[in-house]
């Protein structure tokens, strides 16, 4: 390879490196702020779930989107990014969404997409999209609007089961995608029914439940996308280091390449003026 291929190749690697640790830079600085936000509503998002459990295995307590409605189909909200470029994070939500159904289930599946690749996915699959939020940063305002969304279309009987398909933040390097069931809320650690009530309901327990339910959904959805969006960045900044570690190493191998091709060169040129040398002085 020519010695000029080469340093253009060198300088085109050196641009792409600029441009890869720039965006890790970037995402390490949204990440914490993710992060932070996440562990923030971590307590009331862990605490809604921990009251809906209490509420769902009560044998006591009687409400509408404590018990199924009757309608085949299931709903997922299906949480993604907008962006690429954050390694295998979007490939294991749909391969979590995979695993969770069968293809003759698929069939009766509906999405409401958070992010661009989350109505990808449902494209890929043939799924009706009821919905879909896929502004820059998605806020506790969209939250509210998919829990009323979700809950009106469910007491009205237009779709059946509502589940919850996120990705949970455990470290920086460790976020697993999650399905989690909504209405009627159920957790899989959790399937056995308790004969005293936990709770006393004041004024009663219809109105209470029908206050407490959507707000506990709300905490719930609205801390899923917050674990999603950290579990994004994290995920980004580590694809765009481990992208920049690889430009270094490739650079470093092109300069070797380069050296050894250049003095390839100089000896090349060194043996064909001794040999003209040579032949002048025979």
């Amino acid at each position: 390879m020519q010695t000029k291929v080469i340093k253009e190749k060198i300088k085109s690697v050196g641009n792409i490196k600029k441009i890869t640790k720039t965006m890790e830079m970037v995402s390490a600085a949204k990440m914490k702020k993710a992060i932070d936000s996440a562990h923030t509503l971590r307590p009331f998002h862990e605490e809604a779930q921990h009251v809906l459990e209490d509420i769902s295995v009560d044998s006591k307590c009687r409400h509408e989107l404590l018990v199924h409605n009757g309608v085949e189909g299931e709903v997922v909200i299906l949480i993604a990014s907008n962006k690429g470029l954050c390694g295998s994070y979007n490939i294991n939500v749909y391969r979590k969404l995979i695993e969770g159904y069968t293809e003759e289930e698929r069939k009766k599946l509906k999405i409401i997409a958070f992010g661009k690749y989350a109505e990808k996915v449902a494209k890929k699959l043939h799924l009706e999209v009821l919905a879909s939020f896929n502004h820059p940063v998605l806020s506790s305002d969209d939250a509210h609007a998919t829990t009323t969304m979700i809950i009106d279309w469910y007491k009205e009987k237009k779709i059946g089961t509502v589940r919850i398909l996120y990705t949970h933040f455990t470290s920086a390097t460790t976020f697993t995608p999650t399905l989690l069931q909504l209405i009627p809320y159920a957790n899989d650690t959790k399937t056995n029914t308790r004969e005293e009530s936990r709770y006393i309901y004041e004024p009663d327990q219809e109105s209470v439940l029908s206050s407490i339910i959507p707000m506990m959904l709300h905490n719930i959805i609205y801390g899923s996308i917050l674990e999603s969006y950290a579990s994004e960045h994290s995920a980004r900044m580590f694809a765009m280091k481990s992208a920049t570690d690889n430009a270094s190493e490739f650079q470093s191998e092109l300069k070797l390449f380069y050296n050894r091709a250049r003095q390839s060169a100089v000896t090349q040129e060194i043996a064909e003026i001794t040999a003209g040398a040579m032949a002048q002085s025979s």
